[in-house]
């Protein structure tokens, strides 16, 4: 019932776009008025409702780290989704914060795609970027570290296997480690195996200087580069398409696979997509999903 008459509410509020009211349902939702702050969900309806986009933007980052601080990286995933595609449409940049989360959110999703197709290799890449950023995934630091050992070593990494197995029998993790991996885990790091071949290159879509394919930053030309949805790879102007329901840039020759395969929807709007709607694109718009082609509004 409280849930129901704050949504009422909030509604109103965003409706009546009168000063007073909106400034005491503010007040209310972050708990001046009985001391009890809501939850940040309430808040962020009221923003949207209000159009105030910006402060909506600021509210998704705040309900989309606790999501993920809880490990609960799918909805996490789809609330900040959600208000990106928002910012977009009303032309208001992106807050940096906001795109790393996103990428970060979405690789680690990629991560269940490519270990289902026995992509270890794929799968093994999107967890290194994850485990870069491990303090993002507090929830599950030694599940994911574990992942990442096992998935490198799987794909011939040995070298990164080491690494993040070493980084596994530290003593704030070693008691977290599953069983069934412990000796294999400790095996890595006592007979050291750092053999590991380069990963290969593609052009950066901008300036075309070789990149290894998951860099997302280019050294020469200083962008932040647009990334396939499905890989998570950086993207290739000359293999350009874009899911016809979100408009999310994806490699076409991957897209085309992975709808034929079976994999109906999109991995970041999960609509379903049929292989008859993609095509590629000619000249494409190479930061509109980056923010960077966005009106400051």
């Amino acid at each position: 019932k409280q849930w129901y008459q704050r949504r009422v509410a909030i509604t109103a509020g965003g409706k009546a776009h009168k000063d007073s009211l909106t400034h005491q349902l503010i007040d209310y939702l972050m708990g001046e008025i009985d001391g009890v702050p809501k939850a940040a969900r309430y808040l962020f309806n009221l923003y949207m409702s209000l159009k105030q986009y910006r402060e909506a933007a600021r509210t998704a980052i705040i309900i989309a780290k606790e999501d993920q601080a809880s490990g609960s990286y799918r909805t996490a995933h789809d609330v900040l989704f959600e208000m990106y595609q928002n910012l977009l449409k009303h032309k208001i940049k992106i807050p940096n914060e906001m795109v790393h989360n996103l990428m970060l959110l979405h690789s680690y999703i990629l991560v269940k795609l490519h270990v289902k197709k026995g992509d270890h290799m794929k799968a093994a890449r999107m967890l290194i970027r994850v485990a870069s950023n491990i303090s993002k995934f507090p929830s599950h630091i030694a599940q994911i570290l574990t992942s990442t050992v096992v998935e490198c070593y799987r794909s011939g990494l040995r070298a990164s296997a080491f690494s993040y197995a070493a980084m596994l029998l530290r003593p704030e993790y070693r008691s977290q480690i599953d069983p069934k991996w412990k000796k294999k885990i400790e095996q890595i790091v006592r007979k050291p195996d750092k053999t590991e071949e380069e990963e290969p290159t593609d052009p950066c879509p901008q300036c075309g200087t070789l990149l290894p394919q998951t860099t997302l930053e280019c050294g020469e030309c200083k962008n932040t580069l647009p990334y396939c949805i499905i890989t998570g790879r950086h993207m290739l102007k000359e293999d350009w398409c874009e899911c016809p329901h979100c408009s999310w840039p994806a490699l076409y020759s991957v897209f085309v696979e992975y709808v034929a395969d079976g994999g109906t929807a999109c991995p970041i709007c999960s609509v379903v997509v049929n292989p008859q709607e993609l095509s590629l694109v000619a000249e494409p718009n190479l930061y509109s999903k980056l923010g960077e082609a966005a009106a400051e509004g």
